[in-house]
């Protein structure tokens, strides 16, 4: 008789074990990401610290929303047409082929496969590299190198180099 009081209570436990995981999870997927809108003019600065240079500045965003990510070499901003931005910058770059070679891959992990397309770009700030585009979904994007650091820009949801230029263009290390 004992061991069925045994079985409730074990039930009991573990539904209210259940509720307890069950009941945050769901809150938290109904809670919208918490996004900060991009004002005109504003520039958004990432830092990768190690040797100087180490902090970049881009601007050309203006309306975007900026995701939270808790890490500052990396900024995510959610765009028009749905669109997506994703910039991060690392620091201690010695050779800048090898360092954009890597780059293409992390993007491989943190978004999707590219591949470079032949093209270049670069700007008045000094930051130059090859561009790319992926190759699994539609998405534009640059690997940038200037001094010791590299920089990658990639914008989902589009086949156009256009929406690279106004982010590449402003692109600098911060006096």
């Amino acid at each position: 008789m004992g061991a069925g009081r045994d079985w409730r209570r074990a039930g009991v436990i573990t539904g209210i074990v259940g509720v307890l995981i069950a009941v945050p999870a769901a809150m938290a997927a109904l809670v919208p990401t918490r996004e900060t809108p991009v004002n005109h003019g504003a520039t958004i600065r990432l830092t990768a610290p190690g040797q100087d240079p180490e902090t970049i500045e881009f601007s050309g965003v203006d309306g975007w929303n900026r995701r939270p990510t808790g890490d500052h070499t990396t900024a995510v901003l959610d765009g028009p047409n749905g669109r997506v931005l994703l910039v991060t910058v690392a620091n201690g770059v010695t050779d800048f082929g090898s360092a954009a070679q890597w780059r293409r891959k992390v993007l491989g992990t943190q978004a999707f496969p590219v591949r470079e397309d032949g093209g270049n770009i670069a700007n008045t700030y000094g930051f130059a590299g090859p561009t790319c585009r992926g190759s699994t979904r539609p998405g534009v994007c640059a690997i940038l190198g200037d001094h010791n650091l590299v920089v990658s820009v990639l914008i989902s949801g589009t086949d156009a180099g256009a929406d690279l230029q106004p982010i590449v263009y402003s692109l600098r290390v911060p006096s």
